[in-house]
């Protein structure tokens, strides 16, 4: 468990600055629980633990939510810790029991800080205590690392960020994320220890063998699986996905209309092989 004393002003060897070639910064945040809008609408809460994500995603959209310029052009180079964020959670005056609360909405709480500074783990068992209902947003697979603490919600559905099925293709939109091998291996041992279990295949990433992953998607044991391509921008304050990766779509000829018949091709081989509504 994570000690209150690491976001202490005294022990600054306790805080890291740096995580790879990223800057790690530590500063309050104003709340930790948020109402979401608009897709998110039908939950009832989000929690981000931190602002930013070292994963670097060449087409992240929440870069769009950094209200500084620079901080934009950096994004994927640095990650603020939010570190009044347990105190916050557990003095919150909102009702959690029974509702729904989204880890995360605007950074992956696995991120490789994470491993080191277990604040994700830190909030888990509060959202437990008051009866919660967690829903698990991540690509990393150190998500497995909580099982222990997953157990004790009544309520609970994880899901795993898997957008191709080419570690080529992964390193060039995503450079610092996991394999896809160790993301496939985490949401199946998710899946094996009782949870419900999604993949989120979002954005659509080129493919080698559509009807190859959809058997391996179904392999793991998800309950769902959500597809959805690049989104572009309709206006100076819309988020959606960045410039660099749209730049990489492009000189590899991932174009819209091809994205869209990759998709339809996909939830054709899952939906056949579940022979029910499988892909959303």
């Amino acid at each position: 468990m994570l000690q209150l004393s690491l976001f202490d002003p005294n022990p600054a060897s306790a805080r890291p600055l740096s995580q790879g070639n990223a800057d790690v910064i530590y500063s309050d945040a104003s709340a930790i629980l948020a109402r979401p809008t608009g897709r998110l609408g039908d939950l009832d809460f989000v929690i981000n633990p931190y602002q930013g994500c070292t994963f670097a995603c060449t087409y992240c959209y929440a870069a769009f939510f950094v209200p500084e310029e620079e901080q934009r052009e950096r994004w994927g180079q640095w990650v603020r810790v939010k570190t009044n964020a347990i105190a916050k959670l557990r003095n919150s005056r909102q009702h959690l029991h029974g509702k729904t609360v989204l880890m995360s909405s605007a950074t992956d709480p696995y991120q490789p800080i994470e491993a080191r500074l277990e604040l994700t783990r830190s909030l888990l068992p509060i959202l437990a205590q008051r009866g919660a209902h967690l829903a698990v947003l991540s690509r990393s697979p150190l998500v497995t690392r909580d099982i222990d603490l997953f157990r004790t919600f009544d309520r609970i559905n994880i899901t795993l960020s898997i957008t191709t099925d080419s570690d080529d293709i992964r390193k060039r939109f995503e450079p610092q994320c996991a394999s896809i091998d160790r993301r496939f291996e985490a949401i199946t041992q998710l899946s094996n220890a009782g949870f419900r279990t999604s993949i989120n295949v979002a954005p659509l990433l080129p493919l080698y063998d559509a009807q190859a992953f959809a058997r391996r998607i179904i392999a793991t044991g998800v309950s769902r699986v959500h597809i959805g391509t690049f989104h572009e921008t309709t206006g100076p304050f819309a988020s959606g996905t960045r410039q660099p990766a749209l730049a990489i779509a492009r000189e590899m000829g991932w174009s819209e209309e091809r994205r869209e018949l990759v998709a339809a091709e996909l939830r054709g081989y899952l939906n056949q092989a579940t022979h029910h509504r499988f892909a959303a």
